[in-house]
Formats: C-alpha cells, sequence, structure tokens
C-alpha cells in the first residue's frame, strides 16, 4: 500500500494545475498576437518585392527603348521584355497596354496629352487592392513626384481603388511618405 500512495504523490507533484495550463495557453495567445500583424507585414512585402522587381524590369526595358529610339514605348511588344504576366486587366487601363495575372497587373501608361508617361504595377485583389508601384519616365505634371524614381501610390477614384484606410499601404508598410494626392495618393519610398 505505501507504494501505491508513494507514486500517486510522485504524480501530482509532477502535474500541471489548470492555472498553470491556462497561463501557459494566455501567453502563447499575446505571442501569437503580437506576432501575426509581422507575419502578415512581411508576406505583403514578398509579394510586393515580386511585384517590384516586375515594375523595374519593364522600366528598365522602356529605359532601353527610349535610348535607342529617343520615345517613349507605347506597346509591349517595343520592349525587349518577356512579361510572363498574360491578362490584360489593368490597375487603370484595361487592354493592349497592360499585363496582368491574378493578383497584379503591369501597365505601360501614357495619359492622353502624352505629358507624363510611366509604368505602374498595381494591386488588382486582395486586402490592398488598388495600391501601386509607379515609375514615371519623364512627369512634368505632377512636379512633387520624383521622375524615374520608385513611388508608392494609393489610387482614390478610377480604375481600381484603393480599398483599405488611407496610408495603411504605403505609409504603414513600407514607411512612404505623402507627397502629392490627386485621383491618386503618393508617397515615396525609403
Amino acid at each position: 500500500m505505501q507504494n501505491k500512495s508513494s507514486l500517486l504523490s510522485c504524480l501530482d507533484a509532477k502535474a500541471f494545475t489548470l492555472i498553470e495550463l491556462l497561463v501557459v495557453v494566455l501567453i502563447i495567445g499575446i505571442l501569437a498576437a503580437v506576432a501575426l500583424p509581422q507575419y502578415q507585414k512581411a508576406v505583403e512585402k514578398s509579394k510586393a518585392a515580386q511585384a517590384f522587381a516586375m515594375l523595374k524590369t519593364v522600366y528598365n526595358a522602356a529605359e532601353a527603348y527610349y535610348l535607342a529610339n529617343g520615345a517613349w514605348p507605347t506597346d509591349f511588344d517595343e520592349l525587349s521584355v518577356d512579361i510572363p504576366w498574360t491578362g490584360t486587366t489593368g490597375w487603370y487601363h484595361n487592354g493592349d497596354m497592360a499585363r496582368s495575372n491574378e493578383d497584379w497587373s503591369v501597365e505601360l501608361y501614357r495619359a492622353s496629352t502624352g505629358v507624363y508617361p510611366a509604368v505602374v504595377v498595381g494591386r488588382l485583389r486582395g486586402k490592398y487592392k488598388g495600391a501601386a508601384f509607379v515609375i514615371y519616365f519623364n512627369s512634368t505634371e505632377h512636379t512633387k513626384i520624383p521622375n524615374k524614381t520608385p513611388v508608392c501610390a494609393e489610387r482614390i477614384r478610377g480604375g481600381v481603388n484603393f480599398t483599405a484606410s488611407d496610408g495603411s499601404y504605403c505609409q504603414k508598410i513600407f514607411k512612404g511618405q505623402l507627397v502629392h494626392t490627386s485621383n491618386i495618393r503618393f508617397y515615396t519610398l525609403p
């Protein structure tokens, strides 16, 4: 009988109480609540890095075209770059000037006046639908937006509109500073 009570007292000494288990679960919950937003931000930056690489690729091809021809390209066929996206949905314009996949659109943008041609890679769906990265080739209209420098954008109206709160993509995720607002909020990138 002595051995049985010794065994029970040994088991009782090594067991957790309900309070101790609840404290552990609470600590894990707090850690998860802190880590999850950082994880989501890292995932978004990873997706954006792929889109940003496409932006730079198309921009560099357009710059090479300009140096060879003295004019900015008006069609993807004029560029010596392979764009794997096959859709024609655009962040602003649909059709020949846009290539898209399920989440992103890359466009050669040219205003009707031809004043500010640009390359745009914009979000078509998801939490940050309507956000984009833009490089203007030669913008005389948007004087606060630097030419040939990538900026982050959140479209207010026209095309695919930004669906999250103001600055939640460009400012909070990419630490951009608001420099201009028209139909689009433009942010510099650090």
